[in-house]
């Protein structure tokens, strides 16, 4: 339940920080947040947000004609931008995760985590010689990772 609350919570901010930079419909919102934050919510948790937050004044909502389908776009109220402003904290923690998360996908590190988490997940239904094919890759790649945390040189 606090976990809901708290997810509810930083896509809220989430939401209206990725709307004052542009307004956006909905599909397209749920495509910059998984840009920027790594996570890409579902129809089921955006639609409804955005209908609460239409109702408490900080989105509205103008139906346009893109092509031959009208599509409902979503933008930031002053309410909403005042929203934001009182979250300053979080929206800059958010910001530094977003932050953090383009670099680790620019290198890699994204895929290579869901990759790990699937294996980890899995780990009791592969042969134990299949992963011992892996078990020189992941030496290394510890190593590696232990010499870049003693260098520090880059501080």
């Amino acid at each position: 339940m606090v976990d809901r609350l708290i997810y509810r919570g930083m896509l809220r901010v989430i939401v209206l920080k990725s709307l004052s930079e542009q307004p956006l419909h909905g599909y397209a919102l749920m495509n910059r947040i998984e840009e920027s934050y790594g996570f890409k919510p579902s129809p089921g948790a955006i639609y409804p947000l955005l209908r609460r937050m239409i109702l408490e004044g900080l989105v509205t909502v103008e139906e346009r004609r893109v092509g031959d389908k009208v599509v409902k776009v979503y933008s930031v109220t002053d309410k909403g931008v005042s929203y934001l402003r009182e979250h300053a904290s979080l929206v800059t923690l958010l910001d530094q995760l977003s932050a953090k998360l383009k670099i680790a996908s620019d290198i890699g590190l994204l895929a290579l985590a869901k990759n790990l988490f699937w294996l980890f997940k899995h780990i009791n239904e592969i042969p134990s010689d299949k992963l011992n094919e892996f078990k020189p890759k992941f030496t290394e790649l510890n190593e590696m990772i232990s010499r870049l945390k003693r260098v520090g040189a880059w501080r």
